[in-house]
């Protein structure tokens, strides 16, 4: 049983999962334990303007944006396999290249919105 568990590519998603936890900020999260909005001059917002600190909001939002890619590039190499089914393959190959996008594009949007 626990040999299906420690698979090769269970275990290739656990450490997918846990560099997208270390690289959203998941230490910072657990240590700084951050409130999941912040007060502004203006009312609130879940985004703190600071490349050092972050909300709790943050965390899942950009945890689950890297997911989205990472599960975009998953989808992406499968299409690219041998396969009969052609149809399939490009509609795989057009929704991995789209969370790719998706992903990087919306990212790229909080980044700028963080920093600017």
């Amino acid at each position: 049983m626990y040999r299906e568990f420690f698979s090769k590519r269970n275990l290739a998603y656990l450490a997918a999962i846990f560099t997208i936890f270390l690289t959203s900020g998941g230490i910072y999260l657990i240590v700084m334990e951050p409130s999941a909005m912040v007060s502004t001059g203006t009312g609130t917002s879940f985004l703190v303007r600071s490349s050092s600190s972050q909300t709790s909001t943050e965390f899942f939002v950009i945890f689950f944006l890297t997911l989205a890619g990472m599960l975009g590039f998953v989808v992406l190499e499968r299409s690219l396999h041998r396969s009969f089914d052609l149809e399939g393959a490009k509609l795989k190959f057009v929704g991995g290249t789209a969370l790719i996008l998706i992903a990087v594009i919306l990212i790229e949007y909080l980044l700028r919105a963080k920093l600017y």
